[in-house]
């Protein structure tokens, strides 16, 4: 399936069809407003400022495709995970949780942030429904990828348990902390559930 990512905020705007040009313009990019799009037509509209939720999305496209938001926090040897699903008339569901993997606490927030995106997953598969992760840390999606090596216990299980979900789950990095409504919910449940 095509995809297309449309910068509306970066070193250069526009719509690109490789991950590799939309990250040119927006990592590092203080303020980068991007999204990926399964149509040319959808990435265009965001671009003029709509939600590039086009009505003519070809039938090959999910129309049950959702977004979910992960985040992770960590503080005083606990880490918690966060996940916030919109569908296109908003919040639909939100969960939060404080880890109970010891050894994956050595990974401080990362650990949380993991937890989400398979918490994620599975809730996805649970209801039937395809989704796009969006991230704030790179790990999430690269490790999925292959372009970080998992190098630990913990990375490795991740990536051995995101290949079987290939099929329902694809990934958006977002910007953290630059007010992306989901990712700032996502943000918030995790700090919470710690207490902080």
């Amino acid at each position: 399936m095509a995809k297309f990512y449309a910068v509306r905020a970066g070193r250069q705007t526009g719509v690109f069809t490789t991950w590799a040009e939309c990250e040119a313009q927006v990592k590092g990019y203080k303020g980068a407003e991007y999204k990926r799009f399964p149509t040319q037509e959808a990435a265009e509209d965001y671009l003029r400022g709509g939600s590039g939720k086009s009505e003519a999305q070809p039938s090959s496209a999910p129309k049950d495709q959702i977004d979910v938001y992960v985040d992770g926090s960590y503080a005083k040897g606990r880490y918690s995970w966060a996940l916030a699903v919109y569908d296109k008339d908003g919040l639909i569901h939100s969960d939060a949780g404080i880890g109970t993997d010891a050894k994956a606490g050595s990974m401080n927030n990362v650990a949380g942030e993991l937890a989400a995106a398979m918490r994620a997953a599975k809730w996805a598969r649970s209801n039937d429904k395809s989704i796009v992760i969006h991230h704030d840390y790179q790990g999430i999606s690269s490790w999925v990828d292959g372009s970080w090596r998992a190098k630990n216990d913990m990375t490795q299980a991740y990536q051995s348990f995101m290949t079987n979900y290939r099929d329902i789950v694809s990934f958006n990095k977002v910007a953290g902390h630059t007010g992306v409504e989901g990712n700032e919910l996502a943000d918030r449940l995790a700090r919470e559930a710690l207490g902080i």
